[in-house]
């Protein structure tokens, strides 16, 4: 427990400390809505891949919408370091957004930039060089984003030009369908992650396979109960895990509670 109190304290300073900038601005402008939430799961997993040794995160999201549809937000996790060549921890994950989101008719589209932040990973403790092998990778990276939806189904993509560890280009295409019936939320979505190479999926993920693309997938059932959010999750991905190692590519169920302020 000491462990992710001390990466819950670190995320929430972290988040507090950018939030601090806003204070103002929410208000003195009405048009600007402020709002947040808080996260236990038993496993955070990122495109079918678990970022915490397949257990346990704290998260936390701050975001702040303009009336026009301008957004920016923050969201963070703890994780935890796994056997493969990809991460060396830091405990802490933080990453910014800044996007926008309006609608055209019944169709819902967002777009925006997002730049995944590991603070604390440098050359004292990165575990992988770049690909060249001439310095220590550059963990964090920045990603493009769109998504339309509409009648409960979701398509999206995200593409970076240098991914996680300097892992060259990287294109995320994806779908989802969510409704409500009786009060509980249904959610299936599949992806698909496509790399350069082999070499580049490994120097992201330290896969030893001859792959340079997999899918993940997720169907979870959520119901909010006195406030709280319950979900309960099948998350993975189809990397052979003789490829992978550590369970951390396999599919595992997820326990995670939430609550808004």
């Amino acid at each position: 427990m000491y462990g992710v109190s001390m990466k819950l304290s670190q995320l929430a300073k972290a988040l507090l400390a950018s939030s601090m900038l806003f204070v103002g601005v929410q208000a003195s402008a009405d048009p600007i809505t402020v709002s947040g939430s808080a996260a236990l799961t038993s496993d955070y997993l990122f495109r079918g891949v678990s970022q915490t040794s397949n257990g346990a995160a704290a998260q936390v999201g701050m975001n702040f919408t303009h009336e026009s549809g301008a957004y920016f937000s923050l969201w963070g996790s703890s994780i935890t370091a796994f056997s493969q060549e990809a991460f060396q921890s830091t405990g802490l994950e933080l990453d910014t957004l800044l996007g926008y989101g309006g609608k055209a008719g019944d169709v819902a589209y967002d777009v925006g930039v997002m730049r995944y932040n590991y603070p604390g990973l440098s050359t004292n403790n990165n575990c992988c060089t770049n690909p060249a092998g001439t310095a220590v990778a550059e963990a964090d990276f920045n990603e493009f984003y769109a998504s339309v939806s509409a009648m409960g189904f979701k398509g999206g993509l995200a593409y970076a030009s240098e991914y996680f560890n300097e892992s060259g280009k990287f294109t995320y295409l994806y779908a989802n369908y969510s409704t409500t019936v009786a009060d509980v939320g249904l959610y299936a979505g599949i992806g698909m992650n496509k790399f350069e190479d082999s070499n580049m999926m490994y120097q992201a993920l330290g896969t030893t396979g001859s792959d340079d693309s997999y899918m993940d997938y997720k169907v979870a059932v959520s119901k909010t109960i006195g406030g709280v959010g319950l979900e309960g999750a099948y998350i993975g991905s189809d990397i052979d895990e003789s490829e992978c190692g550590a369970g951390i590519c396999e599919g595992r169920f997820v326990v995670t509670m939430s609550k808004g302020f």
